[in-house]
């Protein structure tokens, strides 16, 4: 039941998608290394920037969507 539920949620490539996800982190931090830039500093500002400015804006996008669906 719950795989049959990932796969429609996920398209079945869920693993796959997971596998990228990873590359893309480790290749990230192999590049930020190797120009001498501080990974313990960028990237947990990263995360803080994005929670401030990003993540609110996305919640509220998602939000209105259902508050419109749901007045129909």
């Amino acid at each position: 039941m719950i795989k049959i539920e990932l796969d429609y949620v996920y398209g079945g490539n869920l693993l796959k998608k997971i596998i990228i996800g990873i590359a893309i982190l480790l290749g990230l931090w192999l590049i930020l290394n190797l120009a001498n830039i501080n990974t313990s500093y960028v990237i947990p500002t990263l995360i803080e920037w994005s929670t401030k400015f990003i993540l609110p804006w996305i919640f509220l996008y998602w939000f209105v969507r259902l508050v419109k669906t749901r007045e129909k």
